[in-house]
């Protein structure tokens, strides 16, 4: 089974800079949350999927994959609620039987704007995680300076976050090779033992991770025996070239639109 792991360290833009990929990540964030035109989250979301298609070529874990498209339902269901509750000139009338529900002109344009930066954001640290090894990603958080603890606790959350997935997945395929999904009351049954049973490892886990780590000398750092490529020139100036182009063409469409 594909794990991100594995998928980071084959990807060819794990050779990048790991500081370089987290400011440009971050520099493309930032203009598309402080845009007030649609257009901005849509060229930032174009970014992230190409980089994601460099990166990955888009082969994710399954589990991934399904958490993916479980975080983009959620969002669309977000994005609906945004169109059906702002105020505004109704547009679109969806009749539910007794009931009709209006969606308006406001609460549309603000719900594709809060859709296209969920988008753009899920894209943009797509591909910062599936490029970045962890020992790059604590290379670039001692870069910046941060306290140890931080880093540290990052670092755990970000690995184990996946191994915890990854076993999820594999007692999910257990129990439906053992028909547990098979009926309302058996999923619900398989569910809530699932669920025990996660919080059980997760428990056994974390405990025997921390005995691991203090045989292995733990201090509180995490190094890296092969060093990344380090932050030059062309990588400090990307993110910052990106910010301003992005911010300047915002700036200019929202003068348009006012004249």
């Amino acid at each position: 089974m594909l794990t991100i792991d594995e998928v980071a360290n084959a990807s060819p833009a794990r050779r990048w800079p790991p500081l370089g990929k987290l400011l440009l990540a971050l520099a493309l964030l930032t203009i598309s949350l402080a845009s007030s035109s649609l257009l901005i989250p849509l060229i930032v979301l174009i970014i992230g999927l190409a980089l994601l298609a460099y990166s990955t070529a888009f082969r994710f874990p399954r589990l991934i994959m399904l958490a993916i498209l479980d975080g983009l339902a959620v969002v669309a269901a977000g994005a609906l609620i945004i169109a059906i509750v702002t105020p505004g000139a109704p547009m679109y009338v969806l009749p539910l039987g007794p009931w009709h529900i209006a969606l308006t002109d406001v609460g549309i344009d603000r719900a594709v704007l809060v859709l296209l930066r969920s988008l753009a954001g899920i894209s943009v640290m797509l591909f910062f995680a599936t490029s970045t090894p962890i020992p790059h990603l604590a290379h670039a958080m001692r870069s910046l300076r941060l306290p140890r603890e931080i880093s540290e606790l990052v670092i755990l959350v970000y690995r184990y976050t996946f191994l915890v997935l990854e076993q999820s997945e594999r007692m999910f395929i257990a129990a439906r090779c053992r028909l547990g999904t098979k009926g309302l009351r058996n999923s619900l049954r398989t569910f809530s033992r699932i669920a025990v049973g996660m919080f059980t490892r997760s428990i056994d886990a974390a405990e025997r991770s921390q005995t691991a780590l203090y045989c292995r000398d733990f201090r509180g750092d995490f190094p890296s025996y092969r060093e990344p490529a380090p932050l030059n020139g062309v990588w400090m100036l990307l993110p910052l070239l990106s910010f301003l182009t992005l911010f300047l063409a915002d700036r200019l469409l929202s003068s348009v639109v006012v004249l």
